[in-house]
């Protein structure tokens, strides 16, 4: 899936036929077809109901993001483009009571490609000891396969967390670890670059025809996409590998605890290349994958192949 982002002030508009982003001072940029998703990233952009209307006809939907890099707004066409039955069997697994055996698979997966995102920074730095203590993870993928219940689940999730998140506040000292509310460079970056992994997992699955809304693990919330979360939980190593190996954090910089526009596009732009890479295609082929599983109702079994 291709993405445009907007990090700099403007508007959308329909101009010569078609939709383009006009910037501040006057630069053209035009939205072809080509692109699946556009993603808002300032708070001084405007567009108008002209050119959402044409961009729903083109199938491409429209993100805004908050300052911390969650998605706040999606606009996509109201044109369902697959057949109910896959949403069918996704409600269906739900009430059953089956929706651990899609969430295990995806948390094992996350722990397994944490694991891998590790050994690629130990083998990038020549750190020994971090490879070693990497395997570690690999015994926690194992104790979520056994998982009887959410709440175990989520207990072997957070402990491959704090091991994950310790060993590599260990190799970038600067890093305080993990903290979601965080405002150091490190957490607003990683915030930032997961919502962006949001706005594409959530195309993925829409395209797939799945309810974003009904999810496996995640707690449900109203109005919250929550499959989204559920599903992106295991490329989320990918996005940090991309972060934590190409992004320079030192040169970030923040305003009333917000990234600045320029060191938004700085995250955006190593987000954007992992994504086109080799992750959005991954997105969208998982979603294939998890359909399938849904409709021969089947225990879900993550088939993508890591590409970083």
């Amino acid at each position: 899936m291709r993405t445009f982002f907007v990090t700099d002030p403007g508007r959308i508009a329909r101009k010569d036929g078609g939709v383009a982003y006009i910037s501040k001072d006057g630069e053209v940029k035009y939205l072809t077809n080509d692109y699946d998703v556009i993603v808002v990233a300032s708070s001084k952009v405007s567009i108008t109901s002209a050119a959402m209307r044409l961009l729903a006809r083109y199938g491409i939907d429209l993100v805004v993001l908050e300052w911390n890099g969650e998605p706040v707004i999606r606009a996509s066409s109201p044109i369902p483009n697959k057949t109910a039955m896959t949403r069918l069997k996704q409600y269906e697994v739900i009430l059953k009571g089956k929706a651990l055996d899609y969430a295990k698979p995806i948390i094992m997966r996350k722990i397994i490609e944490q694991g891998r995102t590790l050994r690629y920074i130990a083998k990038s730095k020549r750190i020994n000891w971090l490879r070693d203590q990497s395997y570690q993870l690999e015994k926690l993928a194992q104790d979520a396969s056994s998982a009887q219940d959410p709440d175990s689940l989520r207990s072997v999730e957070a402990l491959a967390a704090k091991l994950y998140w310790g060993l590599l506040s260990e190799v970038f000292e600067d890093f305080p670890g993990r903290i979601q509310e965080s405002q150091d460079p490190y957490n607003m970056a990683i915030n930032y670059a997961y919502g962006i992994l949001y706005s594409n997992t959530a195309k993925a699955l829409t395209v797939v025809g799945l309810d974003i809304y009904a999810d496996f693990f995640h707690t449900p919330k109203s109005g919250k996409s929550s499959l989204v979360y559920d599903f992106s939980e295991q490329f989320k190593p990918l996005v940090d590998q991309a972060l934590f190996s190409k992004l320079n954090f030192e040169r970030l910089q923040a305003v009333n605890g917000a990234l600045t526009y320029d060191s938004r596009k700085e995250v955006a732009k190593v987000v954007t290349e992992a994504l086109e890479e080799c992750i959005s295609n991954l997105l969208l082929v998982e979603a294939w994958n998890l359909t399938s599983y849904l409709k021969e109702e089947r225990v879900y079994v993550p088939g993508w192949k890591r590409c970083m």
